[in-house]
């Protein structure tokens, strides 16, 4: 499906409500397709990198796959070695969506059943994609009979050139601290100031700059996978983050009403198939920035955790805005 206005092109995807591409115009007026993503859905089938997709119904990763609700533990799918990540076996990015197109708008609709990847309580997820003026908005709403885990984003790599790596591409992300992780990329619980660390991006600085850092949260992910905890965050939707390219003059402007976002500079894209028009996805070809609660928030005290009780409504959104300068 497309939507389209004067200054955006976006094609969204039944299979996992999936951003397939987002066309922009640069500082020539020629259009840019600004994300990665494929050309045929059996690469989509097959993919691994969650390339565009909803995650769900819990993004991050979550230790041993145990959450606990309501004093009852529930031992989730274990997809990444002996941990859950980013809704298991086969979650939101590997569901096809009953999708309809109303005006500039694209709803997608997904029931996830109680006990599917071992996850409580059935979950009626809506997704809707819609254009505002320059800005591509997503906005996630759920409902559930039994009171479980909800956590959803949007995995869009972006490439603000349209092709390459990333590594010469500037990001500047709106935050005191960042979150700590483990060997196994899973969060401590500690919240770091980013003072005097590489951690530090409430300035641009290009993504490569520190990507080879000796920082042990750098060494431990081969580049930059930390959730940065927006700052002022009151429930509103805030600035979070921006990116922008010299080389396109296109910059990228992320909002969002989720207190975290995860900045993921592409890692372990290596090994992906190729992309659009044959395009190699390698590591560094795309950036991520994942609006979401606190990852792995259910077993820390010091985080909002993510958990949807019956007669409640999720109602979360995050804002792609475009500029060309």
């Amino acid at each position: 499906m497309i939507l389209k206005n004067e200054f955006l092109e976006v094609e969204i995807s039944e299979y996992g409500a999936s951003i397939v591409s987002i066309m922009v115009p640069d500082k020539d007026g020629k259009k840019v397709d600004v994300v990665l993503g494929y050309d045929s859905l059996d690469k989509y089938k097959r993919q691994t990198k969650y390339i565009g997709a909803t995650v769900g119904r819990c993004c991050g990763r979550i230790k041993d796959g145990k959450i606990k609700i309501k004093d009852k533990i529930y031992k989730l799918s274990q997809n990444e070695g002996k941990n859950h990540l980013h809704g298991g076996n086969i979650g939101f990015d590997k569901k096809f969506w009953q999708a309809r197109k109303i005006d500039d708008s694209v709803e997608m609709f997904y029931k996830s059943a109680d006990g599917e990847e071992n996850y409580p309580g059935n979950l009626n997820v809506k997704v809707t994609y819609s254009l505002d003026g320059e800005s591509v908005v997503i906005n996630y709403s759920a409902i559930t009979d039994k009171e479980t885990i909800c956590n959803l984003t949007n995995h869009s790599y972006f490439n603000l050139n349209g092709y390459g790596d990333v590594l010469n591409q500037k990001v500047q992300i709106f935050s005191n601290n960042f979150i700590e992780n483990d060997s196994d990329l899973l969060p401590t619980g500690e919240i770091k100031s980013v003072t005097n660390t590489v951690m530090d991006f409430r300035r641009p600085k290009t993504i490569g700059k520190d990507i080879n850092s000796d920082f042990y949260q750098v060494k431990l992910a081969n580049g930059f996978d930390n959730n940065w905890i927006i700052k002022n965050y009151n429930g509103e939707i805030h600035r979070a983050a921006r990116a922008f390219s010299d080389e396109t003059g296109i910059e990228l402007e992320v909002y969002t009403d989720l207190p975290g976002v995860q900045f993921y500079s592409g890692n372990f894209l290596d090994g992906a198939e190729n992309g659009k028009n044959d395009m190699p996805i390698k590591n560094h070809s795309g950036f991520c920035l994942e609006c979401q609660y606190l990852p792995y928030a259910v077993d820390y005290k010091n985080f909002t955790k993510p958990i949807l009780k019956p007669g409640k409504l999720y109602n979360k959104t995050i804002i792609y805005k475009f500029k060309t300068k």
